[in-house]
């Protein structure tokens, strides 16, 4: 048994697209599975389960509960993955989302001694629950998945790396593990970096699509794209920016992503840099101040949707969806709308160079994201389950189900490229599309029916080694020679690279770095209190200095947030921050020794 945690590293934390789209979740994608496709969903009743285990209907009918951190939706599994579950192995997903439930459900099922039969927790979350007891040793379940020798090194390393857990035991499964290497960077969506100023393509061309020297010349590209799209086709109203508060924590959600551009990452209360330099996220000189200026700016030029600081993410999407916002800001937001089709028609959204940007992009997350799935469960037939969940989740089959919908319906074999998948023109629409799946696959809407757990156990940049190709649909030959025309080919002769993220490197403008993370020290309780005190004092000021009637206000709004702050220990949080990401500095500077 150790006493002490070691250091587990490269872990990208980035939100990738399902089939299109995807939420902050993760991916999966392993070793084959011997269950049938997706596409006849019909026919699978009477089929073997993925383990050669009894066919479904021989299989008791199980209610698994899934206690997942990043679900946005709380209930039971709806759809063609519910439909796919039940068919396969006689399983129903009642899906519970502190997102959704509101943040003390955890304390609460915690003190009742049960989380749920298969959890998604943060790392920290992970090892409080083992200590607690709310985790089980899933060590034969876990050697048991076909995907487990695909993955062997990182799931020992991230084992290891949990106080409680002995020497070849194996507890839980961290998200989104790549097949690629510590130190890669795969650019999904047409070559697009993880996140990047992307505007609508056509508009940005119909405006001469000009040099942005900087964040004043962006927000003039939007007004200018606003000033001439108003409104979307179907007469509702457009803006160059559209923002959301339901992701803020700390501090706001849609600033924290703008300061990548800009070379640093948002760490709770601190900036880290490309080079591991700290400062405080209230720095004058940082990105965080940087990007509050920027919103503000463009508030002022008229192109911020005023209904930014009281939406929420479901109105958000449906805006990405209908083309009313022309400035999207990471690589999975282009799901919402860009399609073959679009792109031929040079309409998708691509990336807008921005001269004085050095962009920070985490390498490939080879050693997962910063949570994991693990069993909450020791009752045999609920284990035996959960193993049969994650059997699927892991698997070849299961990941291009996962991502690329319904074999046969939003995905079929390729004929050009043998041994690949293509998109179906369902697929690629699917996403946007509210007309009912059929019945035989489930029904309900494509987007409703996939699987709500949001986080995957396998990165969609990983590689199918029964094709060759990426799991993300993203990354299917057909998909990229589709985009290598329109959009991406008019882009290209306009920028002089092949893709945005090769732009981006031939100009010195971004950095990848292994995004290091370790099993961090959970807050004590003085800690605590502070952030959870600071984080809304934070956001409120944020929110006010966006929508300020003029710069003395909102000038003034920063001075007075800097001074509340260190009347609530501030400085303390900075300081216990400082300490706990110095191991996730440290440990990337040992990446970078190879």
């Amino acid at each position: 048994m150790k006493t002490k945690k070691r250091l587990f590293a490269y872990l990208a934390a980035a939100c990738v697209a399902l089939g299109g789209l995807t939420a902050c979740g993760g991916n999966q994608g392993d070793s084959p599975a011997t269950a049938p496709p997706a596409s006849n969903a019909a026919e699978t009743t009477n089929a073997p389960s993925a383990d050669g285990a009894a066919p479904a209907n021989e299989l008791s009918p199980v209610t698994l509960e899934v206690y997942s951190q990043p679900a946005n939706f709380q209930g039971e599994q709806p759809g063609w993955t519910a439909k796919i579950l039940k068919d396969r192995f006689n399983i129903t997903l009642n899906i519970i989302a502190p997102q959704a439930a509101g943040s003390d459900i955890f304390a609460a099922r915690s003190a009742a001694g049960f989380l749920g039969d298969l959890v998604v927790l943060d790392n920290v979350d992970i090892q409080s629950c083992i200590t607690a007891g709310l985790l089980v040793d899933f060590t034969d379940e876990m050697k048991s998945l076909g995907a487990f020798d695909e993955y062997k090194a990182q799931l020992d390393y991230y084992n290891s790396s949990l106080d409680g857990v002995n020497d070849g035991q194996y507890y839980a499964w961290p998200t989104e593990l790549a097949n690629t290497s510590p130190t890669t960077f795969t650019p999904l969506s047409a070559g697009s970096p993880g996140t990047a100023p992307t505007v609508p393509w056509d508009y940005y061309k119909e405006i001469g699509a000009p040099e942005l020297n900087n964040l004043t010349d962006l927000i003039g590209a939007l007004k200018q794209m606003q000033d001439a799209h108003p409104t979307n086709d179907a007469g509702e109203s457009a803006y160059g920016i559209t923002l959301w508060p339901d992701w803020d924590g700390t501090s706001i959600e849609n600033v924290n992503q703008l300061t990548k551009w800009y070379g640093q990452e948002v760490n709770g209360s601190i900036l880290l840099d490309v080079d591991g330099n700290m400062v405080e996220l209230t720095d004058d000189n940082g990105a965080y101040k940087k990007i509050l200026q920027f919103y503000f700016d463009a508030n002022n030029a008229g192109i911020v949707d005023p209904d930014s600081g009281t939406q929420n993410w479901d109105s958000v999407n449906q805006k990405f969806l209908n083309r009313r916002a022309y400035l999207i800001w990471n690589d999975w937001q282009q799901g919402f709308w860009n399609t073959s089709e679009r792109g031929k028609n040079g309409e998708n959204y691509i990336m807008a160079p921005v001269g004085d940007m050095k962009l920070y992009q985490p390498s490939d997350s080879f050693y997962g994201t910063g949570r994991a799935f693990a069993c909450g469960t020791n009752d045999s037939v609920k284990k035996e389950r959960v193993r049969m969940l994650m059997e699927w989740m892991t698997s070849h089959q299961g990941i291009n189900e996962i991502m690329g919908g319904i074999k046969g319906y939003t995905y079929v074999d390729s004929t050009e490229f043998p041994g690949a998948y293509d998109r179906t023109v369902i697929g690629e629409n699917a996403l946007g599309d509210k007309n009912p799946i059929p019945d035989e696959y489930g029904g309900g809407t494509y987007a409703d029916g996939m699987l709500q757990i949001n986080q995957w156990t396998v990165s969609a940049v990983g590689i199918n080694p029964e094709t060759g190709y990426g799991f993300d649909p993203r990354a299917w030959p057909l998909t990229l020679k589709q985009n290598a025309v329109g959009t991406l080919n008019e882009w290209s002769e306009r920028f002089g690279a092949t893709s945005p993220f090769q732009y981006l490197v031939d100009h010195n403008l971004t950095k990848v770095v292994p995004y290091v993370n370790v099993n961090l020290a959970a807050d004590t309780s003085d800690i605590s209190v502070i952030r959870t005190t600071c984080g809304p004092i934070v956001c409120d000021a944020s929110w006010k200095m966006i929508f300020a009637k003029d710069q003395a206000e909102f000038d003034s709004l920063w001075t007075n947030l800097k001074t509340d702050l260190d009347g609530f220990g501030w400085k303390d949080l900075v300081k216990f921050d400082m300490e706990k990401y110095k191991a996730l500095v440290d440990e990337r500077a040992k990446a970078l020794q190879g």
